[in-house]
């Protein structure tokens, strides 16, 4: 019933209730109830007719292509109850990371002060950017650190670069997706808020010499771990939102980069 309440919405753009119980021939109640059990994926409007929204589409789209998702009384009911993905969800820009309503005029603005910013930050912590790390392993390069050290600008711009290529060419290679390709490149920038948020802090430990303190050092690096959560929390729902991909299967994406640049951190540190 869930399947066939998205699937009327999804190929109509929106449904009214009269529509769907024309359609699906069953008591006013009945419907009721499962709108309300599809309540975090469709929305209804001022005109009191009911639209999907960004997870209402990717559940469409999901349908379409035969894949079990988010329309199951498990996910709905117990994934987004679940205080954690509550929790996770206040703190996504959802409003910006979107395939239905996509503001590009917006996107771009931010994505570019984002991009402009984190430069910035990388060059006065002189910190070298490698995916969601940073670190100062290019001094073990020897004579090129100053070198290094005046073009980190520009490695930040080549990290969010190669980061998104990375990113798209595994989601092409294991899941076949090519979707969104565009947006979710503009977008790509808001995983990258969270480390913003790290280097401004740890910038102002550097300028008032707080990280010869132990206490400060390892708080450093709780932050570090913790913001890096949350931007693979934002890369694993951008995933979801622009390439229909289930959290599950995102998720495994977003860690495998992330390991593999832990990996590759570890080696260049020995």
């Amino acid at each position: 019933m869930r399947r066939k309440i998205i699937k009327i919405i999804g190929d109509n753009d929106y449904s009214s209730f009269t529509i769907l119980k024309k359609e699906l021939k069953v008591s006013t109640g009945t419907i009721y109830h499962h709108l309300e059990s599809l309540s975090q994926l469709i929305e209804q409007k001022e005109d009191k007719k009911y639209y999907l929204n960004d997870l209402g589409i990717h559940a469409y789209n999901s349908l379409q292509d035969n894949i079990e998702t988010y329309i199951t009384r498990e996910f709905s009911k117990k994934e987004f109850n679940s205080p954690i993905l509550k929790g996770l969800m206040l703190i996504t820009p959802k409003r910006f990371i979107t395939a239905n309503k996509f503001n590009y005029l917006q996107v771009v603005i931010i994505s570019c002060g984002i991009i402009i910013l984190g430069a910035i930050l990388s060059y006065l912590n002189e910190l070298f950017p490698l995916f969601l790390y940073f670190g100062d392993f290019y001094l073990n390069v020897m004579g090129l650190s100053s070198v290094i050290t005046n073009l980190l600008p520009l490695f930040f711009v080549l990290n969010y670069l190669v980061y998104y290529l990375i990113i798209e060419g595994l989601c092409r290679l294991f899941y076949r997706k090519r979707e969104n390709a565009l947006k979710f490149f503009l977008s790509f920038s808001f995983i990258f808020l969270p480390m913003q948020l790290y280097l401004a802090l740890h910038y102002l430990f550097l300028i008032t010499n707080s990280l010869e303190l132990a206490i400060i050092s390892i708080i450093d690096n709780v932050v570090l771990i913790i913001l890096q959560v949350w931007a693979l929390w934002i890369q694993t729902y951008s995933l979801s939102v622009y390439k229909y991909i289930k959290i599950e299967n995102s998720l495994i994406i977003s860690l495998l980069v992330h390991y593999g640049a832990f990996s590759l951190v570890l080696l260049i540190s020995i």
